[in-house]
C-alpha cells in the first residue's frame, strides 16, 4: 500500500494571518508560529503512531485542521489524536523550563505561547481539541446527539465567559481588544457552524 503525501491547503484568511504575523517584525509572532507548528506536529505524530492516514492540513483564520483519509475513528483514537497537540505544547514547555536555562525574550515568549495554546485548545469548546475529547467521552455514555448538544452548551458558556472577560478588560483597562475579537469570532463560528 502506497502512502500518499500530506497536502497542505492555505485559505485566503490563513495566508493573510501568516503574512500579518511575519510582517510584524516581532518575536511574539515568531514564537506564536513556532508554538502552533509544534502543536500541529503533535497531532501529525500521533496520527503516524496510531496508523491514521492523513490526507490534508488546512490553515485558516482559526488555525490549522487535519483531514483524515478515514472518516471514522474509534473514540479512543480520536481522544489520543485530539490530546496530542495540546499535550505536545505542554510537554515542550516543561522540557524547555527544566532542560534549558535560557533567559531571553524570545524563549519566554515561546514558553508563554506554547502554554497558552496548549491550555486554550483543551477548553471544551466545539472544534477545539478539548471539545473533541469531551464529545468522545460523553458519546461513550450517552447518544452522540445528546453529547453534541452538551458540547454546544459548554461552548456557549465558555465563549460567553471569554467575551465577558474581554469586555471587562476593555472597559477597565482599555486593553484586550484581541481577546474581544477572538471571542466574537468564536461566537460567530459557533452559530454559523453546521
Amino acid at each position: 500500500m502506497k502512502k500518499r503525501a500530506l497536502k497542505i491547503r492555505l485559505s485566503i484568511s490563513g495566508i493573510l494571518m501568516v503574512i500579518a504575523l511575519i510582517t510584524t517584525h516581532s518575536y511574539i509572532s515568531l514564537a506564536a508560529l513556532l508554538a502552533a507548528a509544534i502543536h500541529e506536529l503533535g497531532h501529525v505524530l500521533a496520527a503516524q503512531l496510531l496508523n491514521i492516514p492523513l490526507c490534508e492540513m488546512k490553515l485558516g483564520i482559526f488555525g490549522a485542521s487535519l483531514s483524515l483519509s478515514d472518516s471514522f475513528l474509534s473514540y479512543k483514537k480520536e481522544i489520543i489524536l485530539a490530546a496530542a497537540g495540546p499535550l505536545t505544547n505542554i510537554a515542550c514547555v516543561l522540557l524547555s523550563i527544566f532542560l534549558f536555562d535560557i533567559q531571553n525574550d524570545f524563549f519566554e515568549l515561546f514558553i508563554s505561547s506554547s502554554l497558552f495554546l496548549g491550555i486554550l485548545n483543551l477548553l471544551p469548546i466545539l472544534d477545539f481539541d478539548g471539545g473533541r475529547i469531551l464529545l468522545c467521552l460523553l458519546s461513550l455514555k450517552i447518544s452522540p446527539d445528546a453529547a453534541h448538544q452538551i458540547l454546544k452548551i459548554s461552548s456557549f458558556i465558555l465563549i460567553f465567559t471569554l467575551w465577558a472577560l474581554s469586555v471587562y478588560l476593555l472597559l477597565k483597562l482599555s486593553s484586550s481588544l484581541s481577546l474581544f475579537i477572538f471571542s466574537i469570532s468564536l461566537f460567530a463560528k459557533l452559530f454559523i457552524s453546521k
